[in-house]
Parts: structure tokens; C-alpha cells; sequence
């Protein structure tokens, strides 16, 4: 235990004392910032008494009753202490930050996904003579599977196939044979 004599520990902080605690504390609970009239302020031992702790100014902290009392005996280290204001700030402006990062960046590739679904659109127009090209919502989830190179190839492919008449522009058999195709392309470019 503490070398401190038990009349010394167990001694009530004098008015003196806890009124230099509070003026040290700014009259603020340290551990949820209330101040008065709102909360009635207490000295708080930060080693409590029955730990060996002093009833001393180095060891004694301004609480409100209600953290005072939910707190008990337990050590100053197993409580979390109130969180600090300008922390939980910046905090907060950086997460901020970083989701205004995410949008921006979500908007930047959407807008390049809209010029490359064009891209591969006016390709597929150069290749064919019926002026077909698959629709941007299908390119669309093309590309979410599938890199762009794979999804240009297999355009190509399908567009070579309507202008040789071999599939219609008019049905929509050409859907699944252009997932087919994109299927095969990709497998193809991992196995080289």
C-alpha cells in the first residue's frame, strides 16, 4: 500500500484545498465538462482512498456528483475522460474531408466512365454500317465487371457480327452474346 499515514488519506480535502482544485479546473468536470450552476462540483481523488490514495492537490480532480458517483473507487486510468472538444473537431472536419475526397472522386469516375461508354459507343458505330451500338446502361455494367479494353474487344466483335448480318441490331439477341464474348475475351487476356 501507500506510505502515506491513514489520518493523512482519510483526511476531507479542506475548503481551501478543493477551491484550488476547482480554480485548477477551471470549475469544469474533467470527465463530462459540466460546469455550474447546471452541476454541483466535488473533488474527486484521482488515486481513491481505498487504494492508498491522498486526499492532495496532485491528487485530487474536479468531478460533477454524477460522475463523481457513477465512477466509485475505480482508478482515473480505467475511466474514460471527457472527450476533448477540439479533437473530436478536427476529427469530425477530417472525416469531412475525406467523404467530400470520396464524392469528388465518385464523380470523377463516373464522368470518365460516360467518356469511355462513348468512346466504345462511336467504335462500334465506325465498325458497323446499321449505326448500332449497345445502349450506355449496358456498357455501364459491362464495365463494372469487366476493364474497359475487354469491354471495347467484345463490342468489336459483336459489331463486326451485326454489320456481317450474322446477328440482328433489332433483337436483343445480341445482349447475351456480347456477356458471352466478354467472358471469352477476358479469360483469354488472363491466360496469356
Amino acid at each position: 500500500m501507500s506510505r502515506i499515514p491513514k489520518e493523512q488519506r482519510d483526511k476531507p480535502a479542506s475548503k481551501r484545498l478543493r477551491f484550488e482544485v476547482f480554480n485548477r479546473d477551471q470549475f469544469t468536470c474533467q470527465y463530462c465538462g459540466a460546469q455550474p450552476p447546471d452541476v454541483v462540483l466535488e473533488c474527486d481523488h484521482i488515486t481513491p482512498l481505498s487504494h492508498g490514495g491522498a486526499t492532495s492537490l496532485d491528487n485530487l480532480i474536479t468531478a460533477c456528483e454524477a460522475c463523481n458517483k457513477g465512477k466509485s473507487d475505480t482508478p482515473l486510468g480505467q475511466v474514460a475522460p471527457r472527450p476533448d472538444a477540439d479533437l473530436m473537431y478536427l476529427k469530425t472536419q477530417q472525416e469531412i474531408v475525406e467523404l467530400q475526397r470520396f464524392i469528388a472522386a465518385t464523380e470523377a469516375k463516373n464522368e470518365a466512365l460516360e467518356q469511355v461508354c462513348e468512346a466504345i459507343q462511336e467504335r462500334a458505330w465506325s465498325l458497323n454500317s446499321y449505326d448500332w451500338a449497345p445502349a450506355e446502361h449496358i456498357l455501364m455494367q459491362l464495365l463494372d465487371k469487366y476493364s474497359p479494353v475487354v469491354v471495347e474487344q467484345s463490342v468489336a466483335v459483336v459489331a463486326k457480327k451485326i454489320d456481317d448480318r450474322e446477328l440482328s441490331s433489332h433483337s436483343s439477341r445480341w445482349v447475351p452474346f456480347l456477356w458471352g464474348v466478354a467472358k471469352r475475351v477476358q479469360q483469354q487476356m488472363e491466360s496469356e
